[in-house]
């Protein structure tokens, strides 16, 4: 009698070559959050548009969850913010989501004038100097009305080209639809149809603001297809078609 030899797979070795073949794809995301006089006061009592719009970004934090596409992609976030008026506060460093949302909750609008430049130029230093080991892809949610009382910080047009010579992509995001549209698409990243695309956090409806739900699922979609370390992977595996570029 014959006994057929029979190997047994190593399954450590199996979960090994697995995760070898998984492209891990770090993706950082920062929110700078106009809470300046002109936001603060939009909506009765004051600070009440500002209270919705941390609602807004706990909500988009949320929904960004570290996940894997068919065993070959692996996405992980990370997420960091400021507030800011004429200065800025930095609430969050880059954190875990759980860790970030917290720290959301204990913003207090500032009030006093709005210096975007400055905002812009705070947030590319939080971002490329506080992140080390494995390149991430960086991205900054810009909620904002795009009016400045000054630009100390050379300009909006300056400090958003200098966020994104560093390689930061810049959604500009208005907190509600009265904003100066030219500071708005000042801030965006390139192409401007993308990055600036009628983004809004927070409607009013029968006079009671209504986040924009839609706006982070346009976004969190422009995030992952766009991204240019992962698009070639997600587009292949998702079968998606990437949107021509202008």
């Amino acid at each position: 009698l014959m006994l057929a030899h029979i190997t047994v797979p190593n399954s450590s070795q199996n979960i090994a070559h697995h995760i070898s073949l998984i492209t891990q794809n770090f993706f950082s995301v920062f929110f700078t959050i106009d809470t300046s006089e002109t936001i603060a006061l939009q909506e009765p009592p004051p600070g009440s548009l500002v209270e919705s719009i941390k609602e807004f970004v706990k909500v988009f934090a949320q929904k960004l969850e570290d996940e894997e596409y068919r065993g070959q992609i692996q996405i992980t976030w990370s997420f960091g913010g400021l507030h800011f008026s004429q200065k800025q506060v930095v609430f969050s460093q880059l954190t875990t989501r759980d860790t970030f949302i917290r720290r959301v909750s204990q913003i207090n609008y500032l009030g006093k004038g709005t210096y975007i430049d400055c905002a812009l130029k705070n947030m590319t230093h939080q971002m490329t100097q506080q992140y080390s080991g494995t390149k991430a892809v960086l991205f900054s949610v810009v909620i904002t009305d795009g009016h400045v009382t000054g630009s100390p910080c050379s300009g909006i047009k300056v400090a958003a080209e200098q966020a994104r010579d560093q390689g930061i992509h810049i959604f500009s995001v208005a907190a509600s639809r009265r904003v100066d549209e030219q500071g708005m698409r000042e801030i965006a990243g390139s192409p401007t149809e993308l990055y600036r695309d009628n983004y809004i956090a927070m409607e009013i409806v029968d006079g009671k603001p209504r986040m924009s739900t839609e706006t982070i699922d346009r976004i969190m979609k422009a995030m992952v297809i766009r991204d240019p370390f992962s698009s070639k992977h997600v587009h292949k595996i998702l079968g998606v078609e990437p949107t021509p570029t202008h």
